[in-house]
């Protein structure tokens, strides 16, 4: 057994998350009564939330199995790598913003929609109610983000890219994480409604490009947990989803478009097997690259 999973890392955290995933959705699913809705039952509704740690749990057990602390020492590491130019973490807080307003402000010059505004109603005024919604969200985001960036960029992209190019490992990891959440859309829980189906898992394949290139790039996980809770905050506070709309997704996919097109430029102007200006993050290498890499970060923040 130890010897399958230590060949077949992924494989077998894909297999047991999607797994758990599809198992607690039907789980779920038949504790609410046909026709009701999820929040109906208190009971289901908690289940259905805990979930999403699913994969963080996954990703921990099979390190610890394979490696023990070492392990869980790279699995957590780049989380207290910090020092990065400032325009990293310019990108980090305000990339899901600028593509949204890119993809809505094309549409507007084409005279495809009218401008839809720039945050949601009762964000910055009225009752607040939106921003309440999104206040007493926000740690449950924050852990989300911490889930997906550990278990899907962490223990999974960079152990793919120690045998497949970058762009290979972004490509099977971006499906593999659509998929976790495509019960979650067949059911319309947990994801936006009216979210065509196959343009997110186009938008998780491009995120994947685009987080794993800020990874390659800077080996920060202090970025990349920036950009995942930004990713998770953004749709509470931009008026683009299709509930906004009677269920036009015309804004996300403008979106999606900009996303796509941002992966596509990355793997044109970086290329496809390293996905950066240097040699792609893996697995192996985590730790070794560490102080070679802080003393590069050091001297980039003092030229700046």
């Amino acid at each position: 057994m130890r010897r399958l999973v230590a060949k077949y890392p992924v494989l077998v955290f894909v297999l047991l998350t999607l797994g758990y995933q599809f198992g607690v959705v039907w789980i779920v699913k038949s504790m609410v009564t046909e026709g009701a809705h999820l929040h109906s039952s208190k009971a289901a509704w908690m289940v259905f939330r805990m979930r999403v740690f699913g994969p963080l749990v996954f990703a921990i057990a099979l390190t610890w199995y394979l490696e023990g602390r070492d392990g869980l020492r790279k699995l957590f590491g780049a989380f207290l790598h910090w020092r990065v130019p400032l325009r990293w973490y310019a990108l980090g807080l305000g990339w899901k913003f600028m593509f949204t307003y890119v993809g809505v402000g094309a549409l507007v010059l084409v005279g495809a929609k009218a401008w839809p505004g720039w945050v949601v109603h009762d964000f910055f005024g009225g009752d607040f109610s939106n921003l309440k919604h999104w206040l007493s969200n926000l740690g449950f985001i924050v852990g989300i983000a911490i889930v997906e960036e550990t278990a899907w960029l962490k223990f999974c992209v960079t152990r793919m890219q120690q045998r497949w190019s970058a762009l290979a490992s972004c490509l099977i990891i971006g499906v593999s994480w659509g998929l976790w959440y495509l019960p979650m859309l067949l059911i319309g829980e947990g994801v936006p409604d009216g979210y065509p189906w196959h343009m997110f898992l186009m938008s998780m394949v491009a995120l994947t490009i685009f987080l794993s290139w800020t990874y390659n790039m800077t080996r920060s996980g202090v970025i990349l947990l920036i950009m995942q809770v930004v990713s998770n905050c953004a749709f509470f506070i931009l008026p683009v989803l299709p509930a906004w709309w009677h269920g036009d997704a015309t804004f996300i996919n403008a979106f999606v478009a900009v996303n796509v097109l941002s992966a596509i430029s990355i793997v044109l102007i970086f290329g496809w097997r390293e996905l950066g200006t240097g040699r792609r993050a893996r697995w192996d290498e985590i730790g070794v690259e560490d102080e070679s890499l802080a003393e590069e970060d050091q001297a980039e923040m003092q030229r700046a």
